[in-house]
């Protein structure tokens, strides 16, 4: 028994198959992505250099704007990578960062917006104190921070350990992997009057 032969395409019909393939494709070519990043972003006042980027594309062309937050894009604009210099205003700043792709079809995707929290350290004057005056308390702000400098140890300044003179001490607060912020103050410790020894005339 002879197999019967499938009916040919006519020349029409795949003319038309071809023109849907070719919009399909065209479609796909032109499909814009997007990219995200972790929302939001901590930074020190008045930062200096702060990066930021999404993954590149390569023929795509990237808008950067700042509609908060006292920042100012230094390089990189038109790039997937700027650097950034925040402002001196703490507080948290919405949709302060946003990026707009472009791709090589002309192309724009949709813009991305990034939170910004600009983060001032803080600390509470101590001193000034005498050489051997009691240990005392330091207090940074936000609580959890590390103090560093001569007298201190953990969270306490002693005036005994550290000596006469300004010493300077820093707190430094570790918000993430990539941010710590730091402040500086001074503490005086004193020296004491040198009495000599009782005379009897």
């Amino acid at each position: 028994m002879k197999k019967q032969k499938r009916p040919r395409l006519s020349y029409p019909w795949m003319w038309i198959l071809g023109v849907i393939a070719l919009l399909t494709i065209g479609s796909i070519a032109n499909t814009c992505n997007a990219q995200t990043t972790a929302n939001p972003d901590t930074v020190c006042i008045n930062a200096i250099g702060e990066q930021y980027f999404v993954t590149n594309t390569p023929g795509s062309t990237y808008q950067w704007g700042i509609t908060s937050g006292g920042g100012t894009v230094q390089t990189g604009q038109g790039s997937n990578s700027i650097t950034i210099d925040w402002g001196g205003v703490p507080g948290l700043y919405l949709n302060a960062l946003s990026v707009t792709e472009t791709n090589a079809s002309n192309c724009a995707g949709i813009p991305i917006n990034l939170d910004i929290y600009i983060l001032q350290v803080g600390t509470i004057p101590l001193g000034p104190f005498c050489e051997g005056d009691a240990s005392q308390g330091l207090t940074g702000t936000p609580a959890g921070g590390t103090w560093t400098g001569t007298g201190v140890a953990g969270n306490q300044f002693d005036p005994v350990t550290a000596g006469a003179g300004v010493h300077m001490l820093t707190y430094t607060y570790t918000t993430g992997p990539n941010t710590s912020c730091a402040t500086m103050m001074n503490v005086t410790v004193n020296t004491g009057p040198i009495t000599g020894p009782i005379q009897h005339y």
